[in-house]
């Protein structure tokens, strides 16, 4: 016997899992308040966890340090303490990444700048992989310009379980770099739709045997 979800049912099950997903922007905005440029080795923030070796959450740099007049997370090489940052939601469930703004750390002349792309891996359930590089444009203007950061989006970054970020300098090793407003979408772990999608098959099983 072949089973079949009645069609109403069918709609149910879409707007479900569709509304299961919870669309935000993690903006950094949320930790703190930091003390300056505050160094940390794991932040929560917008129900996403970041997790890496030696990071800032900047909320009043100094007049060397990119701004965009809100919080972000900033990276840098700072000899061998940088390392990549890896995000990850909070209860474990899958997301996707529509975009982030990516920039440098420091401003235009600033002899501590060490950037030149920055390096994203997204991590999908099931083993597969994505990459990209976003080459910064070395345009740190001050505070509040709007030209410090770049709007990258993202087609595709999907079922994701982590996404990593890491800068690369000029020479291949570790770069400066700062990400703010990561556009995410999180859905339930994989056993919630599990659970969701046999609770859906049961209500069919029985109102199809209703209708027999």
């Amino acid at each position: 016997m072949t089973f079949r979800l009645h069609p109403a049912l069918a709609g149910i099950a879409a707007l479900s899992l569709a509304g299961a997903a919870s669309a935000s922007v993690v903006t950094f905005d949320d930790i703190g308040p930091p003390s300056g440029n505050s160094i940390y080795t794991f932040a929560t923030s917008g129900g996403f966890d970041f997790n890496g070796g030696h990071f800032h959450i900047i909320d009043t740099p100094d007049a060397r340090i990119v701004d965009n007049g809100t919080q972000f997370l900033a990276a840098e090489a700072a000899g061998s303490l940088g390392k990549p940052v890896t995000m990850t939601q909070v209860s474990g469930g899958l997301f996707s990444l529509g975009g982030l703004d990516v920039a440098e750390v420091w401003r235009s002349g600033e002899s501590l700048n060490d950037f030149f792309q920055v390096s994203l891996t997204g991590n999908q359930f099931g083993g597969g992989m994505l990459s990209m590089l976003v080459t910064l444009d070395g345009v740190a203007d001050g505070p509040g310009g709007a030209n410090d950061f770049q709007t990258v989006v993202l087609g595709g970054w999907t079922n994701l379980m982590s996404v990593t970020i890491t800068g690369i300098n000029a020479n291949g090793g570790f770069g400066d770099y700062s990400i703010d407003n990561l556009v995410v979408n999180a859905v339930p772990e994989p056993g919630t739709y599990a659970l969701m999608l046999a609770g859906l098959g049961l209500i069919g099983f029985v109102a199809r045997g209703r209708m027999s």
